[in-house]
């Protein structure tokens, strides 16, 4: 299922860049280009950014029983959450810092994400970005004796691009303090890669990857699909993932379920910009 996954993503991507349609914002080019709107796909930051003064809203839910246990746990909604309430602030058009909060562990986190350049020079509208947070982890079942071990440091290169209706990135992330319990502390180096087929304004579908290319995982590589739906600031987005946690920095360390055997877990995501 995961390898579908992936070539469902390749797929995509190779489809949009065979493809003549134009976009049409690329008319514009003075405009932001406003690639994925949203500024994550699922877990996944895009390169988007808010403008300058603007709030932003998060809200996120992923259920711990699996689909598969079936209509007994009404295919995971019976059971609990892991979940993140987030707030951000566009510092400037290309400057967004967000803080939030995970009931998992009891994790903090402040990210800033910086917009280096977009541009449509090259026939199709392109951007680069760069996302960095710190984490602290309030809760931990058993606290280190070294507390700085509490703390959690990761970073995102995103490259975005858009060829017609459809959208891909390529975000290489490094994690530092990947599992806290460990002896040791440990890193993981993982490369994203997502890719939205938006059909109209308003809905889209995602499929997202994020494979550990080197360094500790829990288990698995994280795959993810979702729906979503834009509508008046908001975005809306349901999905099916094998990886519960809410957090970068628990996300970027993998899953604790098989994609390929159907362990996957329905999670939302509710955003809104103010």
């Amino acid at each position: 299922m995961k390898i579908i996954l992936t070539v469902l993503i390749i797929l995509l991507s190779v489809n949009a860049v065979t493809s003549q349609t134009k976009w049409k914002r690329s008319e514009a080019p003075e405009q932001p280009l406003n690639l994925f709107r949203s500024v994550e796909a699922v877990s996944l930051p895009t390169s988007e950014t808010m403008k300058s003064g603007d709030i932003y809203f998060h809200l996120s839910h992923k259920f711990l029983i699996p689909v598969s246990e079936g209509f007994e746990e009404l295919f995971g909604l019976d059971g609990g959450v892991n979940m993140r309430i987030a707030l951000g602030y566009g510092v400037s058009d290309d400057l967004m810092l967000i803080l939030g909060r995970s009931n998992f562990d009891g994790n903090f986190d402040l990210q800033g994400k910086y917009k280096i350049l977009e541009s449509n020079s090259a026939g199709f509208p392109v951007s680069l970005a760069v996302n960095g947070g710190i984490a602290y982890s309030s809760k931990m079942a058993f606290e280190p004796e070294d507390k700085s071990r509490l703390w959690q440091y990761y970073g995102n290169l995103i490259a975005n691009a858009r060829f017609g209706n459809i959208g891909i990135g390529v975000v290489p992330s490094f994690l530092y303090n990947s599992f806290i319990p460990c002896e040791d502390c440990q890193t993981s180096t993982t490369l994203g890669l997502y890719a939205q087929y938006f059909f109209n304004e308003r809905w889209s579908v995602i499929a997202e990857a994020n494979p550990t290319l080197n360094g500790w995982r829990r288990y698995y590589d994280t795959y993810s699909i979702s729906a979503e739906i834009e509508t008046a600031g908001h975005f809306f987005k349901i999905f099916v993932s094998n990886n519960v946690y809410t957090n970068m920095s628990h996300w970027l360390s993998g899953a604790t379920s098989a994609f390929g055997k159907g362990d996957v877990h329905i999670g939302f995501i509710i955003t809104r910009v103010l």
